[in-house]
């Protein structure tokens, strides 16, 4: 990583400040989870005393990546209010914090950028460390951490512990274990972890082999039925309903990687999932290699993200009236 002067500024900033908040996107999944819980580790490590760790309740099926007590609601609004530097963490345009989306474009804390999307050049952050050929957040947050340990007695000690679990723990989900978006660095990083110590193999139990039954039975109702299609074009749908939702009894987080199942299709080239959520409806898209994700996210779905993985959402009452219409509204996308 060669940002050295940057890399300098970063550390003044850490070493001067006070009050250090660091805060994550709304929904918060594995990379955003492990990102931010990596970095609160890290600046526990070096003995920063006042951090706030803003983030909403992880979802069960994500909440043994990192177990530090986070704050939300006003409690996070405080926190920002008393901050002098806060680390944006997994997401580049402030609104993606959600909730406390005002205080944060209102502080006048020095914000840092960490992440690894796509994102238009603007004057939200002070200092940016973002780019698109790595794999997660995870990723640059363990790049920049391993620049600014001082020597790799100091990393061992770092990344043996809580802080590189989060950082595999992530890396692993915003890639699919290791399926999509993947860079020499992203192996190079394993590697290191698994060096220290990191165990693999628990993470991927949790990950992977810790769901309820009812997840199952979901997955099979859902693509038995006529929640799920195809188009002639390759386009697959898959709709689930706040009814569904209830009907199943599911929790936050159980249906992720449902979206993913149906590229396993020959013929199928992009996947939309749509999860109906009070007044919106979330949005994911997957796509093959060759095909645009990013793009249908940014046309049709208020969105952005990858080019083979991106998410978005409509507005009920503006964008379509009510979720029995997504099958008309998706007659307009061009894949």
């Amino acid at each position: 990583m060669e940002k050295g002067g940057e890399l300098s500024a970063l550390q003044s900033l850490i070493e001067r400040s006070k009050h250090i908040s660091v805060i994550t996107h709304e929904h918060p999944d594995g990379d955003a989870a492990g990102s931010s819980g990596a970095l609160v580790h890290y600046l526990k490590y070096i003995g920063k005393t006042y951090i706030s760790l803003i983030r909403e309740p992880l979802a069960d099926t994500i909440a043994f990546i990192d177990r530090q007590e986070s704050l939300f609601g006003e409690q996070a609004i405080n926190a920002i209010e008393k901050s002098d530097l806060i680390f944006c963490c997994d997401f580049c345009v402030l609104e993606r914090c959600g909730q406390p989306y005002k205080a944060l474009k209102d502080s006048h804390a020095v914000k840092v950028l960490l992440d690894h999307h796509v994102r238009a050049e603007n004057d939200e952050f002070e200092l940016a460390f973002s780019r698109t050929d790595i794999s997660s957040a995870c990723e640059m947050v363990y790049e920049i951490l391993r620049e600014l340990c001082p020597d790799e007695k100091s990393r061992k000690d770092l990344f043996s512990g809580q802080c590189g679990y989060c950082l595999m723990c992530g890396m692993t989900t915003d890639t699919n274990n290791f399926s999509c978006a993947t860079f020499p660095s992203t192996f190079n990083m394993a590697s290191q972890l698994l060096s220290y110590g990191i165990d693999r193999d628990e993470i991927i139990a949790n990950l992977y082999n810790n769901y309820r039954e009812n997840r199952v039975r979901a997955f099979a109702n859902f693509l038995s039925s006529d929640r799920f299609t195809i188009r002639e074009d390759g386009l697959a749908i898959i709709k689930v309903s706040a009814l569904d939702w209830h009907t199943f009894g599911l929790k936050e987080g159980e249906l992720e990687g449902l979206v993913n199942v149906p590229l396993s299709i020959g013929k199928v080239k992009v996947t939309i999932y749509f999860r109906e959520d009070e007044m919106t409806i979330r949005v994911s898209i997957r796509a093959k290699r060759g095909w645009s994700a990013r793009r249908i996210a940014q046309k049709y779905f208020n969105g952005g993200g990858h080019e083979l993985a991106s998410g978005g959402k409509l507005f009920i009452g503006k964008d379509i009236h009510s979720f029995s219409e997504i099958d008309k509204y998706v007659e307009k996308i061009e894949l």
